[in-house]
């Protein structure tokens, strides 16, 4: 009696491992998926900025804007656009976030603070 379970696992086994197989295609559509998050550009080219000493101006100007240490800051990807460097942050501690931006030489720095609405509610379902 074990020889035939034995021998019927084994042809199992077989049969299933030497069957055709076919590859499985994706059929992700990112335009009718609501939780795929899209970059638009305006008009502008964007990049992201991977140059140490540029990020490191940056936080610097964060710091002294806060005049908190950059551990207690969430930095997003700095962008590169056709007239300076666009970021966005966040103060952990409190939860206030804010826009930043300036010309590509540093000259010219703005910080704003991003308003958001205390009543909006956000569902997909």
């Amino acid at each position: 009696m074990k020889k035939y379970i034995l021998m019927l696992s084994i042809g199992i086994a077989i049969s299933s491992c030497s069957s055709n197989k076919k590859t499985v295609a994706s059929k992700f559509d990112p335009a009718n998926n609501p939780y795929y998050v899209k970059k638009e550009k305006k008009g502008l080219e964007l990049s992201e900025v991977n140059d140490p000493k540029i990020q490191g101006k940056i936080t610097a100007i964060i710091e002294k804007h806060l005049g908190i240490s950059i551990s207690s800051i969430a930095i997003s990807p700095i962008t590169s656009t056709g007239s300076g460097y666009h970021w966005k942050f966040m103060n952990v501690k409190n939860g206030k976030t804010f826009i930043g931006s300036t010309d590509l030489k540093f000259k010219s720095v703005n910080i704003r603070k991003n308003n958001k609405k205390t009543n909006s509610q956000i569902s997909d379902f």
